[in-house]
């Protein structure tokens, strides 16, 4: 048996015999857009709303990260020490060679320490932070600071054995020299080049010898002694031409 209900509602229960059953009729409900409320409700609400009013706070105190810390800072004890250490390099040696050092076996970095050791010249791997502190307070030095890149090694001897160091930094691949201080002077890797080509000191003291005793034999004595020579003559053609007209007047 069953029974239906017509009532005119939005929504009604169906009846049967075995179960009920919910049926909804009418539109459905608008729960997107809930209805305003009246306009006195929302005047009320907007007139008593609080008003509150923002603390201007200075920028240094609301950003954590701007925050100056005073906290006396430990020195590190070790790295005064190599700070010593590269001061003592740059004052105890005439040639200091920077060279970029590539990615190398360490078997083939301790065969090159002593390949330069046996030549009288040492290796040294310095921190960039180091150089850079050391050579601000150098002022001769201070071009130096476009090579303090990367991994660098520097080749230091007491005498300027430039050519000895090119010779053997060309059997080392993995050293690609950037520049170089020679005797309180700057290089470029060209400049040392043509540094190495020059003939040592002695044999250029032997050929300015030779020169000043070939112009010891005459020359030299009459080049300093022709401006007297020519005044000489001169005041004697002077002295001859006055003679020669008083005799005539």
């Amino acid at each position: 048996m069953l029974h239906v209900c017509n009532f005119p509602l939005s929504g009604c229960v169906r009846c049967t015999s075995r179960q009920w059953t919910a049926v909804r009729g009418g539109k459905k409900w608008n729960v997107q857009r809930p209805k305003p409320r009246v306009w006195k409700a929302r005047v009320l609400e907007s007139i008593t709303r609080p008003i509150y009013v923002e603390d201007i706070v200075p920028i240094s105190q609301s950003c954590e990260k701007l925050e100056i810390t005073t906290q006396d800072t430990e020195v590190d004890e070790y790295e005064e020490f190599m700070y010593k250490q590269v001061k003592k390099m740059f004052d105890e040696n005439t040639m200091i060679l920077v060279c970029q050092m590539l990615s190398m076996p360490t078997v083939d970095k301790r065969k090159a320490i002593n390949t330069m050791k046996d030549n009288g010249m040492r290796l040294w791997f310095y921190n960039n932070r180091l150089i850079r502190r050391a050579i601000t307070e150098y002022s001769q030095y201070k071009n130096m600071a476009p090579w303090i890149i990367g991994s660098n090694v520097y080749v230091v001897c007491p005498e300027p054995k430039v050519k000895e160091a090119l010779k053997i930094l060309k059997k080392i691949p993995d050293f690609i020299v950037l520049g170089g201080l020679v005797e309180n002077s700057l290089y470029s890797k060209d400049g040392l080049t043509h540094y190495s080509q020059l003939p040592n000191i002695e044999q250029l003291r032997g050929e300015l010898v030779s020169v000043l005793n070939m112009a010891a034999g005459g020359k030299t004595h009459s080049l300093l002694e022709s401006h007297q020579q020519t005044l000489c003559r001169n005041l004697t053609q002077y002295v001859k031409q006055e003679t020669e007209g008083e005799d005539n007047s």
